[in-house]
C-alpha cells in the first residue's frame, strides 16, 4: 500500500505545513481588504472631483451648493468615525498590540499641528466672511466652514494619538474608513489648491493688463469674485480684510491636509501589521540633533533664507512699479540661479561622502519610506514639466535677451537640482544609521570575544602560551594601530559633521523655495517670455497644474531632510 505522504507514521497532522498556509490565507485577506477599500475611496475622490470639476466649469449654482452638501456629509461621518476610534482603541487594549515606530515622526506630528493651527485660521477667517452675507448666501456656505474647523481639530488630535498604531480588529471596517478619511482629505486639498489657482490667475491677468504688456490679452477674463453676489449684499470693510487674509492662508491648508493624507495612508498600510518593536530603530529627534550643532550649514542656510525673503519683498513691491520691474524680476532670477547652484553643489558633496562612507543598506519593508520615495518622484515630474515648457519657449523666442538666459539657465538648473536631491535623498533614507552599525559591530566583536574564551579554556597551558606568544606584539606596532584607528574614527566623525551641515542647508534652502511660489510668486509668468510663447490661457493651464506638484516637492524634501539630519 502505498503512504500517504500528507501523513507521518504516528498520525499526527504536519505540523510544518500549518504555519505556511494560514500565513498565505492571512496575506490574500489582506490584499482582498486593501482591494475593498481603496474602490470606496477611490470612487469617494472621483465623485467628489466630478462634482468639484461642474462647480468651477459650470455657472450653476446648484452644483457649488451639491458639493458644499457632499463634502459637509462626507467630513462629519469621518468626524463620528475618528471619535469612535479614539474611544474605542482606548476602552479595548487589544485593539492596538503593536505600534510601528517609523511611522509619524515627532517632526511630521508637529509640522500638522502647525500647518493644522494657520488652516483653522483660515477657516475661521471664511466663517467671518460668509457671516457678512447671511443674507444672501445659502446655509450650505455657512455651515461648510463649520464643520471644516471641527473636522481639523478632530483630525489632528486623532492623527497625534493613533498614528503609530497597527489595528488588529475590525480591519476591513478600519481600512475602508481610512480610505474614506483619505479621499475626503484629496478633496480638500483640490479644492484649495483650484482657489489659490484661480486667485492667482485672476491676479495675474490684472497685472498683464495693467502693465498693457505685449500679451495677447483678448481672452482675459474678468475676476469671477465679480460675477458673485458681494456688491449686491455690499462687502463692508471687514469682509474684505478677512477675505484679503485668508487667501495668504491658503498654503497652510494645502499642507495640512497633504500631510494628513500622508499620515493617514500609513495608517492604512499598518492595519493588520504585526511588528517587532525590538528590531526597528526610532525616526524621531534623535541624538543627532543634541550631539552636534553645525554652524556652516546652519549660517549658510539662514544666509540663502533670510536673502530669499527680502529677495521676495523687493519682488512683490517692484511688480507694483513699472520702472523698478525688470531690475527686481532680474535680481530676484540672480538669486533663483546662483542658490540652485550652490545646492546642486551641496547635493553633490552628499553623494559623493555617501560614496566613501560605506554602510549597510536598509531593505526591510517600511510603508512610511515607500511613501516617501513615490511622493517625491511624482513631485517632480510637475517641475520637471514646467521646466522644459519654459526651456522650449526661451530657445525659440527671438531675440534672445538677459532674461531669456536667466529663465532659460532657471530652468536647466531646476532639472540638475531636483534630479541630483531626490538620488541624496533616497539614498540617504535607505542607509543604515550609525548606531544600528555601532551596535552590531558590538554585538558581533562580543559573540567573537565569547567563543574565543571558551576555545582557550579548552586548550591545555602549553598551548595557550605558545598562543599569547604569538599574539604578543611589539609597542610601536600597537601604538601604530591605536593611532589608525583613531585616525579612522576622527575621519567617520568628520564625515558625519559635513553630512549634518549638507542636511541643515538644504532643509534651510527648500524651505525658502517653498515659501516663494507658495506666497505668489509666479516668476514664469511676470516676464511675459512664456506666455507671449504659448498664450495666457495654455500657460495658465499649465502653470496651475504643474506649481501645485514643485511646491508639494519643497515641503516634502524640507521634510525628508530633517528626517535625515535627525538620524544622522
Amino acid at each position: 500500500m502505498e503512504e500517504n505522504p500528507d501523513t507521518n507514521t504516528n498520525g499526527d497532522p504536519p505540523q510544518d505545513r500549518t504555519p505556511i498556509k494560514q500565513e498565505k490565507e492571512e496575506n490574500d485577506w489582506k490584499k482582498g481588504s486593501r482591494l475593498l477599500s481603496g474602490l470606496v475611496g477611490s470612487n469617494v475622490l472621483l465623485f467628489s472631483s466630478a462634482l468639484l470639476t461642474c462647480v468651477f466649469t459650470e455657472d450653476i449654482d446648484i452644483f457649488e451648493k451639491d458639493f458644499l452638501i457632499f463634502l459637509t456629509i462626507m467630513m462629519a461621518i469621518c468626524i463620528l468615525w475618528m471619535l469612535f476610534q479614539m474611544y474605542f482603541t482606548w476602552k479595548n487594549k487589544n485593539a492596538v498590540l503593536y505600534k510601528d515606530c517609523q511611522a509619524g515622526p515627532i517632526w511630521m506630528r508637529v509640522g500638522i499641528i502647525l500647518f493644522g493651527i494657520g488652516a483653522l485660521v483660515m477657516t475661521s477667517l471664511k466663517i467671518a466672511y460668509t457671516a457678512e452675507f447671511e443674507d444672501c448666501v445659502t446655509p450650505t456656505k455657512i455651515t461648510q466652514p463649520v464643520i471644516q474647523a471641527l473636522f481639523i481639530l478632530v483630525q489632528t488630535c486623532f492623527l497625534w494619538v493613533s498614528c503609530k498604531h497597527c489595528v488588529q480588529i475590525y480591519l476591513n471596517a478600519t481600512r475602508c474608513f481610512l480610505m474614506v478619511l483619505l479621499a475626503v482629505n484629496l478633496t480638500i486639498w483640490i479644492l484649495t489648491v483650484t482657489e489659490e489657482s484661480r486667485h492667482h490667475t485672476n491676479e495675474l491677468q490684472a497685472y498683464l493688463y495693467r502693465n498693457n504688456s505685449e500679451t495677447n490679452i483678448s481672452d482675459l477674463s474678468e475676476d469671477p469674485d465679480e460675477r458673485e453676489n458681494v456688491n449686491i449684499c455690499g462687502c463692508k470693510y471687514t469682509c474684505a480684510v478677512n477675505k484679503t487674509v485668508f487667501v495668504y492662508l491658503y498654503p497652510f491648508n494645502i499642507e495640512y491636509n497633504l500631510f494628513a493624507a500622508a499620515m493617514i495612508y500609513i495608517m492604512w498600510k499598518n492595519v493588520g501589521r504585526q511588528i517587532d518593536e525590538n528590531a526597528s530603530f526610532h525616526h524621531g529627534l534623535g541624538p543627532g540633533v543634541r550631539q552636534h550643532i553645525p554652524l556652516l550649514g546652519l549660517f549658510t542656510g539662514l544666509a540663502v533664507l533670510i536673502t530669499g525673503l527680502v529677495m521676495f519683498i523687493m519682488y512683490e513691491v517692484g511688480r507694483e512699479n513699472l520702472h523698478k520691474q525688470w531690475l527686481s524680476l532680474s535680481t530676484f532670477y540672480f538669486f533663483h540661479v546662483t542658490s540652485l547652484a550652490v545646492m546642486c553643489l551641496a547635493n553633490v558633496v552628499g553623494i559623493v561622502i555617501f560614496k566613501l562612507d560605506k554602510r549597510n543598506m536598509d531593505n526591510q519593508k517600511n510603508p512610511s519610506r515607500t511613501l516617501d520615495m513615490v511622493l517625491l518622484l511624482l513631485a517632480t515630474v510637475g517641475q520637471y514639466a514646467i521646466s522644459y515648457y519654459s526651456i522650449i519657449a526661451m530657445v525659440s523666442t527671438v531675440p534672445f535677451g538677459l532674461l531669456c538666459g536667466l529663465t532659460l539657465t532657471y530652468s536647466v538648473l531646476m532639472i540638475i537640482q531636483h534630479s541630483l536631491q531626490n538620488v541624496f535623498i533616497i539614498e540617504g533614507l535607505h542607509r543604515l544609521p550609525p548606531s544600528n552599525l555601532l551596535n552590531a559591530h558590538q554585538g558581533t566583536s562580543h559573540l567573537r570575544t565569547v567563543d574565543h574564551h571558551d576555545a582557550v579554556r579548552r586548550r591545555s597551558m602549553p598551548e595557550r602560551e605558545s598562543r599569547l606568544s604569538l599574539t604578543n606584539h611589539p609597542r610601536n606596532e600597537r601604538i601604530s594601530r591605536r593611532e589608525t584607528l583613531t585616525q579612522h574614527i576622527k575621519s567617520h566623525l568628520k564625515k558625519r559633521k559635513t553630512m549634518k551641515d549638507v542636511y541643515l542647508f538644504l532643509f534651510l534652502c527648500n524651505l525658502i523655495f517653498w515659501i516663494m511660489p507658495a506666497f505668489g510668486a509666479r516668476i514664469r509668468f511676470d516676464t511675459g517670455l512664456e506666455v507671449n510663447f504659448y498664450g495666457f490661457s495654455l500657460w495658465a493651464i499649465i502653470t496651475n497644474i504643474c506649481l501645485p506638484f514643485g511646491i508639494f516637492y519643497r515641503m516634502h524634501a524640507a521634510a525628508s531632510l530633517l528626517e535625515l539630519y535627525s538620524m544622522s
